[in-house]
């Protein structure tokens, strides 16, 4: 074999190393690309996730305020209704002097049913 048979023989040998070499980074490189967009899938999904879990929390404290804003309303209102029927009542009976009779026993019992009523939570009422 002569020195320019050799010198084919190592350039060829050279060049199957180096494609070899090359094909081998461009495996890898592509397994490595297809971890990464996995991942990256991975990544997109928790985060998706925690963007609905977050905007169904902000949902509910929307929700919650409102329900507290209109319970301070309604407490307001009754607050109101309430001093107003004081000063109706008070009204009303400043030239009466039926702030000095006695109150008719059914009529006190009727008072206390109502108020009862009035009290028992949700609206229910048992008769006693």
């Amino acid at each position: 074999m002569t020195s320019g048979d050799k010198a084919i023989v190592f350039l060829v040998l050279g060049l199957g190393l180096f494609t070899g070499y090359v094909w081998r980074q461009s495996v890898l490189t592509q397994s490595e690309n297809e971890q990464l967009t996995r991942d990256l899938q991975i990544q997109t999904q928790a985060r998706n996730t925690a963007e609905w879990l977050l905007h169904g929390q902000e949902q509910t404290m929307q929700v919650f305020s409102a329900i507290r804003a209109a319970n301070r309303a309604a407490r307001l209102i009754d607050e109101n209704q309430r001093n107003e029927a004081k000063q109706t009542i008070s009204a009303a009976t400043a030239q009466d002097d039926c702030g000095d009779r006695l109150v008719p026993s059914a009529a006190a019992d009727e008072l206390r049913r109502l108020e009862q009523y009035a009290r028992a939570p949700g609206g229910h009422f048992s008769a006693d």
